[in-house]
């Protein structure tokens, strides 16, 4: 972790950019996709328990209008009218023998079928398809159309039911599986000698199918509803499209009271309870693959909404990082130009001056002190000419005193030793080199003039020393026209021939030799025999580790100044080439010119 923390500091500004806007875009997809979770199974909840409550919703209709059928055969039983017509009817004895009976018999037979109809009409939302009243001669219906025929085997289970219950209404389920139909009878009796006797049984019936489609007819989310009632643990009636093994499946896999169970390869949403005033259970199911297409498709419609999104956040990331990352791209351009040559203002592509943003500032504020420095170093340039020219003169006036002692000692002691001609040669040597050291010559004349230089003090020297001195020289041509500072060669050689043949009296072999290193630097070298230096002498001489004197002042003096004019990585080195030969090295830039 500590080296990808490290590495992740080295980054370029592009990639932390777009790194953190990958990151928040990350974690805004995770949170969006938490929170859309989290909302599907809040709005699942709601489903379910929606769900849930439009088919209890069914469930309570069904209740109330199986109580409300029985309220109404409460109501028919109990009607007066109903009770005289069917005494009228049950007098079969008199009907036999009173031809004016008959009239009246079917007179009570219309006005218990007129108000049978009328109940009918009056609980027809109670889907209800037609009530039967039976007698002990006969029997009038509500309705009469085949529907309302009971086979002879069911009314006799129906009626004897009826009989045994007292008066009270019991509903026969046992035919509900085969024809579909629910049953609900209930004697109509009087009392008479403390004793209730049976006039009739009234029959009402109930067309399932129909009965349960009109109360799921509300039921949300589903077209179809299918329901299972169960009476005492035995299923009685079960809707179409659904087999009896899908509702054992149901009846397993619903642990609470709802529940998505699936069954036979299909996934249905399952309700189960109990109808309170009968006590049958229930088990209502509504197809889910429908409604759970609904909610993947959602689900789907979502991702790809988020993923747009996504998309588009990091197109729109990557945008705004790439022009950020551009304007600091310019700016590092410019600062690396600025680096690379600080007399160059360097100019950007793009014109930031009417930009107020951090980047437009930074970019400005640049500009405006890439100004200054350049003032300054324009400033601090002219000062440096004028201090590098100070010092080159004290150097001059260092050199030229000494030199112009030695001179005179020479001309001095020759003119005592030897003829005119000799002297007439010194002499006009020794003026040539006053006029080159005091005298208006260029501060920068050619490596050609500089060698002339030193031939006429060589001159000077020969004379005075004869034969003990030999000069050479082997340099290319093709670097004789660099310029180097003036007086730079003689005093390299004056200090040769102070070393060897004035303070250790050996005789002197002195060659310059100059050409083009590898670097294509320029390379001077005086070599002189029969002398040898200290190791390190320049340095030892930088560090006031030893005293100078003598020449010392001038070797460094050489030495500082060609590194003010060409900068540290040249001026003058000291070795020994061997035992006995030392050397002097001038390194010059290529192609020198002043």
């Amino acid at each position: 972790m500590k080296t990808f923390f490290t590495a992740k500091q080295n980054w370029k500004l592009k990639t932390k950019i777009l790194s953190m806007s990958l990151l928040l875009i990350f974690l805004l997809l995770i949170t969006a996709f938490v929170s859309l979770l989290a909302v599907m199974h809040s709005e699942n909840q709601l489903l379910y328990k929606a769900a849930s409550g439009s088919l209890n919703y069914s469930a309570d209709d069904i209740e109330s209008k199986l109580s409300n059928i029985e309220y109404m055969t409460s109501s028919l039983v109990s009607n007066s009218a109903i009770k005289k017509n069917l005494i009228t009817l049950g007098k079969e004895g008199e009907i036999l023998q009173d031809p004016t009976a008959i009239v009246r018999s079917n007179n009570s037979k219309s006005a218990i079928e007129a108000t049978l109809s009328d109940f009918h009409q009056i609980y027809k939302d109670d889907n209800i398809s037609f009530i039967n009243m039976y007698y002990s001669n006969g029997m009038t219906s509500s309705y009469n159309a085949r529907i309302s025929d009971i086979p002879q085997e069911q009314l006799a289970v129906i009626t004897a039911r009826a009989h045994n219950n007292s008066g009270y209404p019991v509903w026969i389920t046992d035919y509900c599986s085969s024809s579909g139909i629910l049953y609900l009878a209930r004697d109509c009796r009087q009392v008479e000698d403390l004793q209730f006797h049976t006039l009739g049984t009234v029959v009402v019936g109930i067309q399932m199918d129909r009965f349960i489609q009109d109360s799921t007819s509300s039921v949300l989310y589903a077209d179809k509803v299918h329901y299972a009632l169960f009476r005492s643990g035995r299923l009685f009636y079960l809707t179409s499209d659904i087999n009896k093994q899908q509702i054992e499946l149901a009846q397993s896999q619903l642990d609470s009271s709802y529940g998505i169970i699936t069954a036979s390869g299909k996934r249905f949403f399952g309700l189960r309870g109990t109808l309170e005033n009968t006590g049958w259970n229930f088990i209502c199911l509504i197809p889910y693959d429908a409604i759970s297409e609904t909610i993947n498709l959602t689900l789907r419609t979502v991702f790809i909404i988020i993923t747009l999104a996504v998309v588009i956040s990091y197109l729109i990331s990557h945008q705004i990082t790439k022009s950020i990352n551009n304007d600091f791209m310019r700016l590092v351009d410019k600062m690396n130009t600025f680096a690379e040559n600080e007399t160059l203002i360097p100019v950007s592509p793009y014109d930031y001056s009417d930009r107020n943003d951090e980047i437009g500032i930074l970019h400005k504020q640049f500009d405006k002190m890439a100004q200054k420095i350049q003032t300054l170093i324009q400033q601090n340039y002219v000062y440096e000419i004028l201090a590098k020219d100070a010092k080159l003169k004290a150097l001059e006036s260092q050199i030229n005193p000494h030199f112009l002692y030695n001179t005179l000692e020479t001309v001095n002691w020759r003119a005592k030793a030897i003829g005119e001609k000799s002297i007439s040669s010194m002499t006009e040597s020794l003026g040539i080199l006053l006029r080159e050291s005091l005298g208006s010559s260029p501060a920068f004349p050619t490596l050609k003039k500089e060698l002339e230089t030193v031939k006429h003090y060589l001159t000077i020297q020969k004379i005075r020393y004869e034969n003990r001195l030999d000069y050479c020289e082997a340099v290319d041509p093709s670097i004789l026209s660099v310029h180097l500072p003036h007086l730079t060669l003689q005093p390299l050689v004056e200090n040769a021939i102070r070393y060897t043949i004035e303070e250790n009296a050996e005789d002197c072999s002195i060659m310059i030799h100059g050409t083009y290193t590898a670097d294509h630097s320029i390379v001077l070298d005086i070599i002189n025999s029969n002398s040898q230096f200290s190791p390190n002498m320049l340095e030892k001489l930088e560090q006031n580790l030893i005293e100078p004197h003598g020449f010392g002042i001038g070797l460094l003096n050489i030495h500082k100044r060609l590194q003010l004019i060409y900068g540290a990585k040249y001026g003058l080195t000291l070795f020994n080439l061997d035992e006995e030969h030392a050397v002097a090295r001038i390194t010059l830039p290529g192609g020198t010119t002043c």
